[in-house]
């Protein structure tokens, strides 16, 4: 037995508009080609697939069994054909990132495939802290930001590209409940963990002081590997490091905090940077962001 891609996506237009007629509405085929494709996919599968209920058309239970596999199918397929699609287009896009989506997906993954497939695409990325990225896009200078959220801060045009936890750390060394004001390491004012962590220990009364403001993950951990302070981060950047994320009753609570994707709204209908966007959306994935930091 072998499932097509094209039967696959009607199926899943179908179940998602409710309507033949807007399924193949959408799909830009006639009403009698999408019966065929869900036709043959249930002689295939030798199920009843979908079922009428009043004027709308419900999957049944192999039907959302099918689907389910189905959408598993139809996004490898969709990224493959999204990764080996040569493109015939010239122009700019400008994107601002954070240290860590900058550093695995778009340096790795992103730009790399507009070489390959883009080679007249002049792909300009700027790393920098969140603040500034937002000051970046909101002037103009960027397109495309892909940038670090508390959660609870997620816009509704936001593309929601992975979530982190995050963690006060620091080193074995440090007994935190002997100090009487938290020495915290942070990545700057700009960046979004320092006014997070000093405000969640105001908020908490616990007395604390910024005694670094570093530039780097590395210079982060550096300072925490060397027992200089306390630093807010996520767990992926400890990994394989001997810095421990402290169970201490003193230190709040922390939120989690999202990788988003937003666009210049006077040039998001641009063909360019939908492609740029949607290339970034495919290709950042959690797993990609072990090991680095995300202030």
């Amino acid at each position: 037995m072998k499932f097509d891609i094209d039967s696959l996506r009607t199926l899943q237009t179908v179940a998602d508009t409710g309507s033949l007629q807007a399924a193949a509405d959408q799909l830009c085929l006639s009403r009698s080609a999408v019966s065929w494709k869900l036709k043959r996919l249930q002689e295939r599968t030798g199920c009843t697939l979908l079922r009428k209920e009043g004027r709308r058309v419900r999957l049944t239970d192999d039907g959302r069994e099918l689907l389910a596999y189905g959408r598993q199918m139809l996004d490898a397929h969709d990224a493959a054909v999204r990764r080996f699609l040569p493109l015939d287009t010239t122009g700019i896009v400008r994107v601002g990132a954070t240290e860590g989506a900058s550093s695995t997906p778009l340096l790795d993954t992103v730009a790399p495939w507009f070489r390959r497939h883009g080679p007249d695409i002049d792909l300009r990325i700027s790393v920098d802290q969140p603040a500034t990225i937002d000051e970046w896009l909101a002037d103009g200078r960027i397109d495309v930001a892909v940038t670090l959220v508390i959660e609870d801060d997620i816009e509704d045009d936001d593309v929601v590209l992975a979530r982190e936890e995050l963690v006060w750390a620091h080193s074995a060394g440090i007994a935190i409940g002997e100090l009487a004001s938290i020495p915290l390491i942070t990545w700057g004012p700009k960046c979004l963990f320092a006014p997070l962590a000093t405000r969640t220990l105001s908020s908490a009364g616990v007395e604390h002081r910024v005694c670094f403001e570093l530039p780097s993950s590395a210079s982060v951990l550096t300072a925490l590997s060397n027992g200089a302070g306390v630093a807010l981060v996520n767990t992926g950047l400890l990994a394989g490091t001997n810095i421990t994320i402290t169970g201490a009753p003193q230190l709040p609570a922390l939120p989690r905090v999202a990788y988003v994707l937003r666009q210049n709204p006077a040039t998001i209908d641009e063909p360019l940077q939908k492609i740029v966007a949607d290339q970034i959306h495919a290709s950042f994935r959690p797993q990609q962001l072990t090991g680095v930091a995300t202030p």
